[in-house]
């Protein structure tokens, strides 16, 4: 009886840990484990009922994504990788002590950018069409909807210089050395109205502090980056802000876009609750 009760207790004990790591829920053949659920949970503060929501989002986008065949080239990564190093300020090699210091391998942050490149691609190919161009009726009802948002000075004259270059290499060197002519790059003094610019242009220099660069840009046709010089703020009301309106605009309806889209693919998927 002594040699049985030790047998016992580690077959309740293997049980319950097959219990804890077991399938939950099936998303079109992809299982979603109880673990998975808990860790979700306990990271992003949420609910059981919105990890799971969201767990099941994340298997319905990838599962699109992987049937639109997006592919992402290594130097895609790796100029997203140059842009993100660029706009913090650090080299490359800092980012990887950094990623490190944080329990993430390099190839483990390469993959992740690889799945946000994806992401993107997806979003512009399938989803963003769906979103129309925003009248100016459009947005100062949005704006009289939401005033809360638009609170600061709005900029209205921005002075800047324009650095371009088909090398992003050179566009990175002639940033850390912006008192150098290098060769192969540009640079062109700009004066701008906030109201003249592309609003997501707008969005990234209004974030730049005087006297720093953006990050750079690819702009399908080359790799470009500005040094903002100032800023001076002058008017008040729709028409000084209108740019920033119409980024905020932009960005809800992304979400509800997307929301949207992935709406139509929980109504036709085969989502089987296991257990919960």
């Amino acid at each position: 009886m002594k040699n049985i009760i030790p047998i016992l207790l580690f077959s309740l004990i293997n049980l319950h840990a097959q219990i804890i790591d077991a399938i939950a829920i099936d998303v079109n053949g992809e299982p979603i484990t109880t673990l998975e659920i808990q860790a979700v949970q306990a990271k992003l503060h949420m609910s059981k009922k919105a990890a799971v929501e969201a767990l099941i989002r994340d298997r319905l986008e990838k599962s699109a994504i992987e049937k639109a065949n997006i592919e992402v080239t290594p130097q895609e990564i790796d100029e997203k990788i140059k842009q993100i190093a660029s706009a913090r300020r650090l080299s490359i090699d800092e980012m990887k002590k950094a990623l490190a210091k944080n329990g993430l391998t390099w190839e483990a942050y390469k993959k992740q950018l690889a799945t946000e490149i994806k992401k993107e691609k997806f979003f512009m190919r399938n989803i963003a069409s769906s979103i129309p161009r925003p009248t100016d009726e459009d947005l100062k009802l949005y704006y009289e909807t939401h005033k809360d948002k638009f609170q600061s000075s709005p900029v209205s004259q921005i002075s800047m210089i324009e650095y371009s270059s088909n090398s992003s290499q050179k566009l990175l060197e002639a940033m850390q050395n912006p008192m150098r002519q290098i060769e192969g790059v540009t640079q062109k003094s700009i004066l701008a109205s906030s109201n003249e610019m592309n609003p997501m242009l707008y969005s990234l220099i209004n974030s730049t502090p005087n006297g720093s660069f953006t990050k750079p840009i690819n702009t399908g046709r080359g790799f470009v980056a500005y040094y903002v010089k100032s800023k001076s703020s002058q008017g008040s009301g729709f028409e000084s802000i209108k740019n920033q309106v119409a980024m905020a605009w932009m960005q809800e309806e992304r979400m509800k876009a997307s929301k949207n889209f992935l709406d139509k693919l929980k109504n036709s998927a085969d989502i089987r609750v296991i257990r919960l």
